[in-house]
């Protein structure tokens, strides 16, 4: 077996100390850029060597979402370090060669595929948007009697007060809690951590920065929309440009006209139509604005089953032309990039009845927009689109530094 060693001079703080931990359950709990997917990758690594040959899973909240962090991750600390590994995109899983280390990778939104054979550890990301039965079936594969070191790992940002947190406070286990703050990171642009405070709310900040819990999968999800402040008519609007946000659906098919300043949007006109597919929207908008900028979500870039077009290659047919990230941010960033514009005084919107009653009434449900009411969401999700898509909320990820 190769020789193997963690060079830990650059961890930051709790990085350092959740390492140290002498518990069978070790769980970091921080905010976004505070380190917690590059260690939980670092530590996955390890495992990996001191337990060969028998494998370890590292589980991530859906397929997804680990091809975008813990992947990406793992690949750049084996390249980087030089060590012999093979990827098998099929199966979902790591050989490192040197070692002949075994690190497979799961999906949580599937957590019967989790059951079978056993393992050596078990390390669990963003754990507190995950359903309990991944923790239990984690626990109860972690049992290779021929393993050298087994524990299991969690690293997360506190998204709801679920098993998660009772968890964390339970005294009964093995188990050992370490709180990183965002702040605390060393390795990112103080541009980025002050444009986290500026976005989220306070309640918010304590989750995504400092890595608290707090109970935010209840209440409004605009709830620094005040129609008081935000629904109002502007003279300053002559000769700006007009853009178009639109949510791809057949019902409700919807979008916004708005017009963009420096800095700012004044929403003004909101299409809402049932049972109407995308060339029937593409005919209505053109008639009114027949050459703009539109702004929509990444998945208007597929085909669908029954068209020879995808929505973007409608749109674009038209003579709009189309901007769209490459993947959809997530909902919680989608809603920051809205909020923050919101509070910053910079949004406006007039003419928009069904617009103001979605940024009124629509709610957090078990970590998502609440979506059971196929009437709301779809119009300021199509807001969320453009706005994030105009200003951001930026994540960079931290410089890996840690060997």
């Amino acid at each position: 077996m190769s020789q193997f060693k963690i060079q830990s001079k650059n961890f930051l703080p709790h990085q350092s100390q959740w390492w140290d931990l002498q518990t069978f359950y070790k769980v970091l709990i921080g905010g976004y850029g505070s380190g917690k997917t590059y260690i939980g990758a670092l530590r996955s690594i390890y495992l990996s060597y001191i337990n060969a040959p028998h494998p370890g899973m590292y589980v991530s909240p859906s397929h997804g979402l680990s091809q975008r962090t813990i992947v990406i991750t793992l690949k750049e600390i084996l390249n980087r370090t030089g060590i012999d590994y093979t990827y098998n995109q099929m199966k979902n899983d790591f050989h490192i060669h040197n070692w002949d280390g075994h690190i497979w990778l799961g999906s949580g939104d599937k957590a019967d595929s989790l059951k079978g054979s056993n393992l050596s550890w078990a390390g669990i990301d963003e754990p507190f948007i995950q359903k309990k039965e991944v923790f239990d079936q984690m626990i109860a594969r972690v049992r290779h009697p021929e393993a050298s070191h087994m524990e299991v790992f969690l690293t997360g940002t506190p998204e709801q007060l679920n098993w998660g947190y009772e968890l964390s406070n339970r005294i009964d286990i093995d188990i050992g809690i370490v709180i990183g703050s965002t702040l605390e990171n060393i390795h990112l642009p103080e541009e980025y951590k002050q444009n986290l405070l500026s976005a989220y709310s306070d309640d918010e900040i304590k989750a995504y920065v400092h890595g608290q819990f707090v109970n935010l999968t209840q209440g409004r999800v605009y709830k620094d929309f005040d129609r008081n402040k935000h629904i109002s008519k502007r003279s300053d609007l002559k000769d700006l440009p007009v853009i178009i946000m639109q949510d791809y659906n057949v019902d409700y098919a919807s979008a916004l006209a708005a017009y963009l300043g420096n800095g700012w949007i004044h929403v003004f006109k909101e299409y809402r139509l049932s049972n109407v597919n995308t060339y029937d929207m593409a005919e209505i908008i053109k008639k009114d604005f027949p050459d703009c900028d539109l702004f929509c979500d990444a998945s208007g870039n597929s085909r669908k089953s029954s068209a020879t077009q995808s929505d973007h290659e409608i749109m674009r047919s038209f003579g709009f032309k189309v901007k769209a990230p490459r993947r959809n941010p997530a909902v919680r960033d989608r809603v920051a990039s809205v909020n923050k514009l919101i509070r910053s005084g910079n949004f406006s919107v007039e003419n928009c009845p069904n617009l103001v009653m979605d940024l009124e009434q629509n709610t957090w449900r078990l970590g998502d927009i609440d979506k059971r009411d196929i009437k709301q969401t779809h119009l300021s999700d199509a807001l969320g689109y453009g706005i994030n898509y105009l200003f951001p909320i930026r994540k960079k990820t931290m410089a890996s530094k840690s060997w």
